[in-house]
């Protein structure tokens, strides 16, 4: 069975993903008990649907709209779980259920975390399929922010900055002024392997940005803005996004720059600035963090005072 080379890679990065993947299988472990009914929610090759079988569930509802799904009843049939799981290729806002459920399992995380309307696909699953008292995995998660010094290499590869420019003038001998007139958006937006981050420089402590709680969540739009104080001097080149996912309280998974492992599959979104503060210790910096549920895209800004 042929299947578009995106979509092998996607699932394929995933699954090689030994983190992310072993993280919501201990979290199913725990969670599952016999005799509970579970929905998961973009199931993909089926791995935590046959996890959830596995645990004890007495009935498995794996939701996915992709072209995977054309090979998941196989990976459910070769586990030995397929009479314990109904697979229903759509889109779980579109699904009716023939019956409510204890756990709702949906990571539908992105790489901008709030990017696949993880918040908006949780409301309606909780609303309309789990029982009172039922269970999510995960229950919530926090979005954090960390303004950053890039180094020089790392501004030349996205930007047409005079230092940039300066570089690529001593290596092929031409001029490139006329780049110089060039900008970008202001919070030009990039994805990066958080691994490739640990060298750069941080300009302050990260900031706690967001925290919701899907089972109470209540809102269609986000805006928040906080304060806080650089704790390096350097230049204000840009914001690290990244999140934690939650189990109650508790952070089971992340993509802090300085915890993730070399198999982690997510990138980090990098919001650019093209007008550049210098920072000292001690300056203060506000964050804004914004997003609509409607649009699913989010938007940063720094800017220094308070």
């Amino acid at each position: 069975m042929r299947l578009a080379d995106h979509v092998v890679r996607y699932h394929a990065e995933m699954l090689s993903d030994r983190v992310r993947t072993s993280s919501f299988l201990d979290l199913i472990h725990d969670n599952v008990r016999p005799g509970d009914v579970v929905v998961d929610i973009g199931t993909g090759t089926g791995i935590f649907a046959i996890a959830a079988a596995r645990a004890g569930a007495a009935h498995v509802y794996a939701i996915e709209a992709g072209p995977i799904a054309r090979v998941t009843e196989g990976l459910f049939r070769a586990n030995d779980v397929l009479d314990r799981i109904t697979l229903i290729r759509n889109w779980s806002t579109r699904v009716r259920l023939p019956r409510s459920v204890d756990v709702i399992v949906a990571e539908v995380i992105g790489n901008d975390p709030l990017a696949e309307r993880v918040i908006g696909i949780t409301r309606d699953a909780i609303r309309r399929f789990l029982k009172p008292g039922g269970r999510l995995i995960p229950s919530g998660l926090r979005i954090l922010g960390q303004p950053v010094q890039l180094p020089d290499e790392e501004i030349r590869r996205r930007m047409f900055r005079p230092e940039a420019l300066d570089t690529w003038r001593s290596w092929y001998g031409l001029e490139f002024d006329p780049l110089g007139g060039v900008e970008p958006l202001d919070g030009f937006l990039d994805y990066v392997n958080p691994r490739r981050m640990r060298k750069w420089k941080a300009l302050s402590e990260p900031v706690l940005l967001v925290e919701m709680d899907f089972r109470t969540w209540n809102w269609v739009w986000i805006r928040s803005q906080k304060t806080l104080s650089a704790t390096s001097r350097g230049r204000l080149d840009g914001l690290v996004i990244y999140f934690e996912l939650l189990a109650g309280r508790t952070p089971f998974l992340s993509t802090r720059p300085a915890d993730v492992k070399k198999d982690n599959h997510w990138l980090v979104p990098l919001y650019l600035f093209k007008d550049v503060d210098a920072v000292r210790s001690g300056d203060r910096l506000t964050v804004s963090y914004n997003y609509r549920l409607g649009t699913g895209q989010s938007f940063c800004a720094v800017r220094k005072g308070s």
